[in-house]
């Protein structure tokens, strides 16, 4: 697992991140390349479509706009590809003939032996490998530790405040522009409690929406659902996978059998089992029932690099400060432990 440190403002951040992983930035942005190629998208196209996520983007947060600039100038990448796999569920919407599939798993459980986070990141089997751990301490922020596809901003993870999240992503009707989700998810990341979390991800302006399982040191979770503009709290779960759940928004919401199989076992599974470790949740994170739309996901080889599967697997033990993360699917791939002085010392 590559695991970058850095500190600084966004922009020094973002360039230490970019020169870290140039190389796994550069196979992203290729597969990300063809996909659009192979739907006659050009650079002048793309730039065309993303112009208005882009200005939502740098009105609401300079800043994490200031982060992908860097990111782009550590790794010597064109701006416009990595700011378009920063918003590429805006963008996918639009491509013709390109599918929107179903993407993570997550859960939070408290118990006698802590708070645990868990959360598989499903996205496409093209950028299997391009993953990294990137563990920040921003100048004006709190420090944070983050599993990432490495052109993305951080979105899941944990912070110096004992705040975690996971994030799954949503589609409803109402969809459009505004600012793009990555950058709402990355804000509600550095939240300092889930009231503070709540308030980020729910910023006026959003594109679209997603659902977030939150949860902080002491025991408290909570499950956001959010929409273009619109959004709920749901109450009497532990976790989440794609469709909303909450009866208003799933009336302009999209739901598919996947989505619904995998919700169905996780909760099936946090029933019988009570998670109360971290390897309590890495066995949840491996189960295969239901394949081929299964927790532990693999890629359909007939689909090649579109199809979806787990690029890495993440679990939080919160009041520790203490995240494991395994590259891959966790079935396969060890959990490596990602040592986060960095947050136990902000905590102290």
């Amino acid at each position: 697992m590559r695991i970058v440190r850095t500190e600084g403002g966004p922009r020094e951040r973002g360039r230490d991140v970019g020169a870290s992983l140039s190389e796994p930035i550069a196979r992203s942005l290729d597969f990300y390349r063809a996909f659009l190629d192979r739907r006659g998208v050009s650079t002048d196209e793309l730039s065309r479509r993303l112009a208005p996520f882009h200005r939502a983007a740098e009105t609401a947060f300079p800043e994490l706009v200031a982060e992908i600039d860097g990111l782009a100038e550590g790794a010597d990448a064109p701006w416009w590809e990595l700011f378009a796999a920063n918003c590429w569920e805006e963008l996918e919407r639009m491509l013709e003939g390109a599918t929107v599939p179903d993407r993570c798993t997550a859960f939070a459980v408290a118990g006698p032996e802590g708070t645990v986070l868990a959360h598989n990141e499903q996205w496409y089997a093209g950028d299997a490998g391009n993953v990294a751990v990137t563990v920040q301490r921003p100048d004006a922020d709190i420090p944070f530790a983050s599993p990432t596809v490495v052109t993305c901003l951080p979105a899941v993870g944990m912070n110096a405040r004992g705040v975690a999240q996971g994030v799954m992503s949503l589609s409803a009707r109402d969809d459009g522009e505004g600012i793009p989700r990555v950058p709402v998810s990355r804000r509600s990341l550095t939240a300092v409690d889930l009231n503070d979390a709540v308030r980020r991800a729910t910023v006026a302006g959003r594109s679209g929406g997603y659902a977030y399982v939150m949860a902080s040191a002491g025991g408290a979770v909570r499950i956001l659902e959010t929409a273009a503009r619109a959004e709920a709290i749901v109450t009497g779960r532990r976790g989440h996978t794609n469709h909303y759940l909450d009866r208003d928004l799933a009336a302009r919401g999209e739901s598919t059998e996947g989505s619904t199989a995998r919700l169905t076992r996780l909760e099936e599974l946090l029933a019988e089992r009570e998670p109360w470790t971290p390897d309590d949740a890495m066995a949840i994170l491996r189960d295969h029932h239901g394949e081929p739309q299964a927790i532990c996901m693999h890629a359909d080889p007939a689909e090649e690099d579109e199809a979806t599967a787990v690029l890495f697997s993440m679990v939080c033990h919160l009041e520790s400060r203490r995240m494991w993360v395994a590259s891959g699917n966790p079935c396969e791939a060890p959990y490596e432990e990602i040592d986060l002085p960095e947050l136990r010392e902000a905590a102290a």
